[in-house]
């Protein structure tokens, strides 16, 4: 069973969830919905969402209509983000009462946001970010009690006049048939969090320790969805993470995946490994092959592959851990993925980043995970909604990983705005990599002068990535000391 359980509004600890639609500018116009959602997990959690202004020369007037989850009326709070800059609704400082939410988020201005959620007193973390809503969505990766992981899954309705009715397939891997089927309505606005591992109806209905994947379907083929979901390790107390739905026909051929690891030494005592979840959407089996291209470590840096046949509507994992099947061998490595499916099958993938940390004479799991993108997703501009360098009493740091998409070598650099005071620092780091390869920005090499951007002193803000070539780029917020839990989100394009 779970050892971070959903907690309801009745409950006396603060746990707060939420999911969070970005309308584009102009507001009068019918929105184009960036909605994603989330569920608190107790011990009590803290959720902030930071709303970045990509706007460089105006500053954004920003609102947020919070839906308490299962109906009520919504309450609304604003904010002002300055010339680039983040603005952050943290839910613990506002005048909402315990519970789980959904949220609409409007600005004046083009907007992008991440919402990460904090349990304090046990470590943990989990970020996402961008999640896209549609008729049908589906969700790479789930599980019940598999690995002693369990999903959450959260399903917001962005209609916020009419209800809606979800229907929820289970796939097991390997298997292209449903293994189970429920349907859910969902008041308007809001969302509805479903405990794999904690619900009666999963419990007898769903086999003992499930590996696979959902589709979630609007009953109506109008009203569209936002999916997103939690999984919990249950044997650790703060190893969380989270990762959102993608619409299946949204669904591309071939992904990429800007930090993959293989066993690399994080620290004295630290080892990293990935595991990437594809998904075949199609009906029939389709021959997917992952290209590796290493950055670092100990292991060549040439390009390495993996290949395997993934049955009709089922999914497999990659795991670059030591097995004989992962042409790294486990060594000390990490970089970039391109993964491509055969005759153009349609594929989707999220990448687990698992972290076992020996410290105080015992394991400490750390867990994060993002989507792998398609170069549609990708761009010469990328917001950043969260950069930080030493940031609070747990050393967090965030770590930038960006991949070349493009078919020429990519000249990156990034620019940082500081929450607090709004000064800006321009190309603080860069880098430059061939197709394909990834490019590792790390604030503690940020030379800058004069504090707080000399990589030594804390800050805290949003930061934007510019490029010569299209780049897919993912953050990676972490505590060098290992006492608190990874958290990775998806840098956000910004079209130009």
């Amino acid at each position: 069973m779970m050892k971070k359980l959903l907690v309801l509004a009745a409950m006396a600890v603060v746990v707060l969830g939420l999911a969070f639609a970005l309308n584009s500018l102009p507001a009068s116009e019918s929105p184009r919905v960036y909605a994603s959602s989330l569920a608190g997990i107790s011990g009590a959690g803290e959720t902030g969402i930071n709303v970045q202004n990509l706007d460089q020369s105006m500053e954004a007037q920003i609102s947020a209509d919070f839906y308490p989850q299962g109906g009520g009326a919504a309450k609304q709070f604003t904010g002002t983000a300055g010339a680039g800059a983040a603005y952050n609704f943290w839910l613990p400082g506002m005048n909402l009462a315990d519970g789980a939410y959904a949220a609409v988020v409007n600005a004046d201005r083009q907007i992008a946001a991440i919402a990460r959620t904090d349990w304090p007193s046990k470590g943990g973390a989990a970020i996402y970010s961008n999640v896209i809503p549609d008729v049908e969505v589906q969700l790479p990766l789930v599980t019940k009690e598999y690995g002693d992981q369990c999903s959450l899954i959260s399903i917001q309705n962005t209609n916020t006049s009419s209800q809606a009715t979800a229907v929820v397939d289970f796939f097991a891997a390997g298997s292209a048939d449903s293994v189970l089927e429920k349907e859910y309505t969902i008041q308007p606005g809001t969302s509805i969090t479903l405990r794999i591992c904690d619900e009666d109806d999963f419990i007898t209905e769903l086999p003992a320790n499930f590996l696979g994947s959902v589709v979630v379907t609007s009953k109506d083929n109008v009203t569209k969805l936002g999916v997103q979901s939690f999984i919990d390790i249950s044997t650790s107390d703060q190893a969380v993470y989270a990762f959102e739905g993608v619409p299946s026909d949204q669904a591309p051929s071939e992904l990429y995946a800007p930090l993959f690891r293989a066993s690399p030494k994080l620290g004295t005592n630290r080892l990293g490994d990935t595991g990437i979840s594809v998904v075949n959407t199609e009906t029939t089996p389709v021959d997917v092959s992952i290209t590796f291209y290493p950055a670092g470590g100990d292991c060549d840096k040439a390009p390495v592959s993996w290949d395997h046949t993934i049955p009709a509507s089922s999914s497999y994992v990659f795991w670059q851990g030591p097995i004989d099947d992962n042409p790294l061998k486990g060594t000390n490595c990490y970089g970039s993925a391109r993964i491509v499916a055969a005759n153009d099958g349609k594929i989707l993938a999220i990448v687990n980043d698992g972290v076992n940390d020996y410290a105080g004479g015992k394991y400490n799991i750390n867990a994060a995970a993002y989507n792998a993108v398609s170069a549609d997703l990708g761009g010469a501009k990328a917001a950043l909604p969260l950069f930080r360098t030493g940031h609070t009493k747990f050393n967090l740091w965030t770590g930038i990983s960006c991949m070349n998409v493009g078919s020429a070598q990519a000249d990156i650099n990034m620019s940082v705005t500081n929450l607090v005071d709004g000064s800006v620092l321009d190309n603080i780091m860069s880098d430059s990599v061939g197709q394909y390869q990834t490019a590792v920005l790390w604030p503690a090499k940020v030379q800058a002068t004069g504090a707080p951007w000399d990589g030594v002193n804390t800050a805290v803000g949003s930061a934007t990535i510019n490029s010569s070539q299209p780049v897919v780029c993912i953050v990676n917020d972490s505590s060098l000391s290992g006492q608190y839990d990874a958290a990775t989100y998806n840098g956000i394009a910004i079209s130009q």
